[in-house]
Formats: C-alpha cells, structure tokens, sequence
C-alpha cells in the first residue's frame, strides 16, 4: 500500500475495483459470443438460467470487492489521521527545539559577553592595583617613624611592598586582597594625620652625641622635639629618603612649652612655632 504522486493512496483493492466493471463487460461479450456460437445446441431457458448463474456471481465479486475497498478504505483514513497527528506533534517539537536553540543561543551569547566583561573588569582592577600599590610605596618614606614602626601598619607596608614588586602572571592574581592591604594602610595614615602625636625618641647630633627627646607629630607635615634640658631643639619634616630632623636649638623654649601644654604639665595656651610644610 503506498501514496501515489498527486497525495492518494494507492491500493490492490481499489485497483480490483476499478476493473470489476471491465471485467464485466468481457464477460458478457464472451457471453453472448459463446451463446451466438451455440444457438443450435442451447435452449434459451439453459442460457437465460447460465447468463443469471453468471450474472449472480459476478455480483456477489464485486460485491466482496466493494467490502475489501470500504474496510481498505476506513484503514487508510485511520493510518491517514494517525500520520497527520504524528505529524503535528512533529512539527510542535521541532519548533519547541528551534527555541529552545535560539533561547540556548542567546544565553550563550549573553554569557560569553557576562565573562569577557568580567575578564576586561578584572584586568582594569589589576591595572588600578597596581598603579595604587606603586603610588603608596613611593609615598612611604614620607611615613613618620612611630606610624611605619606600628606592628599592623609594619606588616601591611611589607605586604604592599611585596605586592608591588609581582610581575607576570603573579601580578594579576589576589586582586581583591591587595587593594584591601592598600586601603587598610591608606586608612592608617589617615588616622595619623588627623591628629597630634606626643612620643619619646633618641635622636643624635651630628658629633655623635645621643638625646632622649619629646618629639611631637602633626599629622604626616613636620615634627617637633626637644631634649629633656631643653636646650637642644629639632625640626622634623618627610623628605623622599624619608624623615629628617634638623637642629633649631632657639626654638627648645617654645617646643618645651607646647610639650609641658600637651603632658598636661601646662594649662592650655597658644604656641607660636615657624612651619614648613614639604
């Protein structure tokens, strides 16, 4: 059983259909020639009784071929609906997987495009990193000795250091960590700067003689210091070798003051010292 060209099935039994009416015809022509032949022989009633018997089954033929072809029939439309469902279920998930390619498509599209910009992010920040890492380790020297001696701003300069330092593939790894290790020791010298800052240090003159001396910080700009006879007076201000202090003995009496002021030996007053800011 097949479907012909112009989108009809094609079978035996309409085949033996379609030429019940011919086959008919044959034989009532070999009929009535065989009763031509023997119209001496054959009595009309034994022909009218043949030609009927013939007649009647020739019926009863086409008759069963008519059956064959209505139960052919209903079996084709059923295989027919059943193909055209199977065919739309077909084409439903085609198009269902078409979309679902297209969704699939874009998505990927948009995750790639998500990662490149995570990748060119990322290579910005190590970028920044860096710049931020070698702009503080030039500013270093420019740390007053008590702050850069500090175990936790001690430990987050040898970190940033080191950082700085990386090349390759090294300097593009721990982005996150560095930039916390650079704004932690941003903020330290912030807090320093802030404030005024009383401490004791020894200090030496420049013939070798040693001063145990009250030295006081305001913020990262100059430092004062005086020694505990206060005769002997210092200037400190950050340079790019880091901090110097140079001897400004006629200042003692002032520095004195503002130091008995701030250990609360003193009340509270004004003290006028000269300042040069780097």
């Amino acid at each position: 059983m097949g479907k012909a060209a112009n989108g009809r099935f094609d079978s035996p039994a309409l085949h033996r259909a379609m030429r019940v009416p011919i086959l008919f015809t044959v034989l009532v022509s070999l009929l009535a020639a065989r009763v031509y032949s023997q119209e001496a022989e054959v009595s009309p009633t034994e022909e009218l009784k043949e030609s009927v018997r013939k007649w009647i089954e020739t019926m009863r033929e086409i008759q069963t071929e008519e059956t064959s072809w209505e139960r052919d029939k209903e079996l084709l439309e059923g295989q027919r609906e059943s193909l055209d469902s199977e065919i739309s279920d077909l084409e439903a998930r085609l198009k269902s997987a078409r979309e679902e390619k297209a969704t699939a498509d874009q998505e990927s599209v948009e995750e790639v495009a998500k990662r490149d910009a995570l990748v060119k992010a990322d290579e910005e920040l190590a970028g920044k990193v860096r710049e931020l890492e070698s702009a503080l380790v030039g500013q270093l020297p420019g740390f007053p000795p008590p702050l850069a001696e500090d175990p936790r701003v001690a430990e987050l300069i040898e970190q940033v250091r080191k950082d700085a330092a990386l090349t390759g593939e090294e300097a593009q790894k721990g982005q996150t960590k560095r930039l916390n290790n650079v704004l932690n020791l941003l903020t330290e010298a912030e807090k320093w700067q802030q404030a005024v800052h009383l401490r004791e240090e020894l200090h030496s003159t420049d013939d070798g003689r040693k001063f145990n001396m009250q030295v006081v910080y305001f913020g990262l700009g100059c430092a004062y210091a005086v020694n505990e006879a206060g005769d002997y007076a210092l200037v400190g201000t950050p340079g790019e070798a880091g901090w110097h202090f140079d001897p400004h003995n006629e200042l003692a009496p002032k520095i004195q003051e503002m130091v008995d002021v701030l250990n609360g030996d003193a009340e509270a007053k004004f003290v006028t010292l000269p300042i040069q800011l780097p």
